[in-house]
């Protein structure tokens, strides 16, 4: 046993990213055997000046349902453009999930440091990880199947988007699941499921590893829900993950295998989309690709483009492509199509923070961390999910809290600290100390409606060169001090009596930029806040859909001023939603492809 203990000791912020490099490596190496490339579709063999019925830009959350739903009309031929290759291991097996970050599959795009938030980590700036593979950002994400409030929705419509409603949307979030979870789907809230879709979702029963944490939340003034995607969402549950048959339900699984044979959906990797290509009527017809072997054609949409390609890239798309802001467009030497100047603004996404609290003295370790390097088909730890908000009669959640029990010497923590979130090396050493021979509750504790806005920006008029992201991190001070009250009410969970009797406390990890503040005071988690604030990865609304004057699409997901042209992922989300933005993104892609097909004719009813 003390053998092992000190096996698992090993696990630090030093060791672990060197470790966690080779490991990818090997990973990759297998990789480039293909060995699933025929659970895809094949690589398509595409000329220059080819002409297909639709052009789809961006194989993600959005982008393969797009595919998928198109294809359904056997005389329409659709172009699926993706940037990435295939999925990896480490997007198929749920247990893989960080291997990811930072790999050939991610865009591997970091905010610009901004010498105000977030500098507490290694790069002060942020790390935002977007999947660049068949399936996208949901082959990159942590799973977690959240679809957001209904007031968020209808918020959208008193914005001036016509159609958004929950009952509307709710629609298409069931059109595209899978559920397979009986107690939900036949005796709880089975109205806001679907057990045929493609997606396939389950919920993993942790009940004897968490039960005790829900109490203490219960204690603590909390609801304890069945469904975060029913009736009501504010509460703590066991969430619902995007996992099934053993494997990751990224949309390149779910959306594009089943589809692999259709003879009318062609599909390119590794190939890069350039600029879109209009006629003089400013009409989209066409996109300019670079190909896997560096040659550059164009190909031709008859009926329209679809640009899926997230809230970073089809911005810089547009932009490329002579749509954005004029002086910035000139600057960069792109002649101006269209004066669009809320392309790329408006960025938002969901603050995080890591809020470790110590619980129990850890006596079986040794079995729970094992357990994590052998069952890669599950998702790698228990979690319970909460939505909260100062106000308890709210119905509208002001946090959402993910919250992971560890056990001692996990590596887990270890890995989330110094090798996804790149945070001080001090940092994750106290966290890696408080973690010996106790388990810990490891909790991702994201802001869910910022008031602060960030926005997107060319760095060069060259497609291959990444783009500018200003993330505007608490950039509106209410940003800071909201999030620092919403810490302060969560870890108050250290006072109910279960964690009393165990002594349960929240663990200070040496902020550098916060010693000089007394620990657990407001001042301090502003300072905290601000200092180790990161990513969800949940970037949206660069190219925001609202009335004519301020959005860059109209309802139908158009965009305004052109013709032939829309956009298909979280970029056009007006405002944010309260919850994780893939199972959103599918819902976007479900709805606007029956609004294609509308618009071309194809009577749609539901």
């Amino acid at each position: 046993m003390n053998v092992l203990v000190r096996f698992l000791s090993i696990f630090n912020s030093k060791t672990l990213r060197p470790l966690i490099t080779l490991l990818q490596y090997v990973l990759s190496s297998i990789d480039d055997l293909q060995l699933d490339a025929r659970d895809f579709p094949p690589q398509a063999e595409v000329t220059d000046g080819q002409v297909f019925d639709f052009i789809v830009i961006g194989a993600g959350s959005a982008g393969c349902v797009v595919a998928n739903r198109l294809t359904e009309i056997s005389g329409w031929n659709v172009l699926l453009i993706e940037a990435g290759g295939n999925p990896p291991l480490s997007a198929k097996y749920p247990g893989l999930f960080a291997f990811v970050d930072y790999s050939t599959s991610d865009w591997n795009y970091y905010t610009a440091n901004d010498r105000y938030s977030s500098q507490a980590l290694q790069k002060k700036s942020v790390h935002l990880t977007r999947g660049k593979m068949l399936g996208g950002s949901s082959g990159a994400n942590y799973m977690f199947y959240v679809r957001g409030n209904k007031k968020d929705y209808n918020d959208w419509v008193e914005q001036g988007n016509e159609g958004w409603d929950w009952n509307t949307v709710l629609y298409y979030f069931k059109k595209s699941e899978r559920l397979n979870d009986e107690i939900i789907t036949k005796y709880d809230f089975g109205n806001y499921h679907n057990t045929e879709g493609y997606l396939g979702v389950t919920r993993p029963l942790w009940k004897k590893r968490v039960e005790k944490y829900l109490l203490a939340f219960h204690q603590n003034g909390h609801k304890i829900v069945s469904d975060c995607n029913g009736e009501e969402q504010l509460g703590y549950v066991i969430p619902q993950y995007t996992i099934d048959n053993s494997v990751r339900q990224h949309t390149g699984t779910a959306f594009l295998e089943p589809i692999k044979d259709r003879k009318n959906l062609f599909v390119l990797r590794n190939t890069l989309a350039r600029k879109i290509l209009f006629n003089n009527y400013k009409k989209a017809i066409g996109v300019e690709i670079q190909l896997p072997n560096k040659r550059i054609i164009n190909v031709f949409g008859r009926r329209e483009i679809i640009t899926s390609a997230g809230a970073i890239n089809s911005p810089q798309l547009l932009m490329l492509s002579g749509i954005g802001p004029r002086e910035h467009l000139q600057r960069m030497g792109i002649n101006v199509l269209l004066d669009s100047p809320n392309v790329g603004s408006n960025l938002q996404d969901h603050p995080i923070v890591a809020v470790p609290i110590g619980v129990e003295k850890d006596t079986s370790s040794i079995i729970e961390n094992f357990e994590l390097l052998i069952n890669l088909d599950k998702f790698p730890s228990p979690c319970v999910l909460g939505h909260g908000a100062l106000n308890k009669s709210e119905t509208v959640p002001d946090y959402q809290a993910s919250v992971f029990p560890l056990p001692a010497y996990s590596p887990i923590s270890a890995i989330i600290c110094s090798y996804v979130f790149r945070a001080n090396d001090k940092i994750c050493d106290a966290l890696y100390e408080a973690n010996k021979n106790r388990k810990i509750l490891y909790t991702i504790f994201s802001l869910l409606h910022p008031e602060s806005r960030g926005k997107i920006r060319l760095n060069s008029s060259n497609p291959a060169v990444s783009p500018l992201i200003y993330n505007g991190f608490y950039s509106d001070k209410r940003d800071l001090e909201n999030h620092a009250r919403y810490v302060e009410d969560y870890v108050s969970v250290v006072n109910t009596p279960y964690f009393r009797s165990i002594s349960a406390e929240v663990i200070d990890v040496k902020i550098p930029q916060c010693n000089s503040l007394p620990f657990n005071s407001h001042a301090y988690w502003k300072c905290f806040v601000l200092n180790t604030g990161t990513t969800q990865w949940h970037p949206s609304g660069t190219c925001a859909m609202g009335p004519e004057g301020k959005g860059v699409v109209d309802e139908r997901l158009r965009v305004r001023g052109v013709t032939g042209l829309r956009v298909v992922d979280a970029s056009i989300m007006p405002k944010i939603v309260s919850g994780n933005l893939n199972a959103p993104a599918i819902m976007i892609g479900e709805k606007a492809s029956d609004m294609i097909k509308a618009d071309h004719g194809i009577n749609i009813f539901f």
